[in-house]
């Protein structure tokens, strides 16, 4: 008679494979409640209490959904460079149209102009495929959003952003 310890036999592949099937469910769902917490799309968190404005930068062009106007209060702009090189984001408010700021010799906006109030400002600009959040109080009027960085605004990075 053959005695069979069946207490150190490995578990079969079907048993195997059950299990790293429920491990891979349940590590996706926790991944995907991370990712909606977190921001899906680009990996960022929004802050408490502000309503979102995605802002796209692409080479030679701003583009911001919702479609204007958005409304006033704590805007937090969720920014992402879409482009193949390197771009920024300054906000002003001012009476000016995007077309029509105050310029430089060198033809970019001139950011130190009293007519131009600056809201929001990068700081630096970002790498393609890059996504930084910007928070700012906005109160109803008239805004410009540009990229200020040597000819991007004269080549029609420039965007009118209205806030009512």
């Amino acid at each position: 008679m053959i005695d069979q310890d069946t207490s150190r036999r490995p578990a079969s592949v079907g048993t195997s494979l059950l299990g790293v099937c429920v491990l891979l469910v349940i590590g996706g769902a926790m991944l995907i409640g991370i990712a909606q917490f977190l921001d899906g799309r680009h990996g960022i968190s929004i802050p408490a209490h502000a309503s979102r404005v995605d802002v796209t930068l692409s080479d030679y062009r701003i583009s911001a959904m919702p479609m204007m106007p958005i409304r006033h209060g704590r805007i937090a702009f969720v920014v992402r460079n879409t482009g193949r090189i390197p771009h920024e984001l300054v906000v002003f408010r001012t009476d000016f149209a995007a077309t029509s700021l105050p310029l430089r010799a060198d033809g970019d906006a001139n950011e130190e102009s009293p007519r131009l109030t600056s809201v929001v400002d990068s700081g630096a600009s970002l790498a393609s495929n890059q996504t930084k959040v910007f928070v700012a109080n906005l109160a109803p009027g008239h805004y410009v959003a540009v990229c200020n960085l040597p000819g991007h605004y004269r080549l029609g990075m420039r965007l009118d952003v209205s806030v009512r």
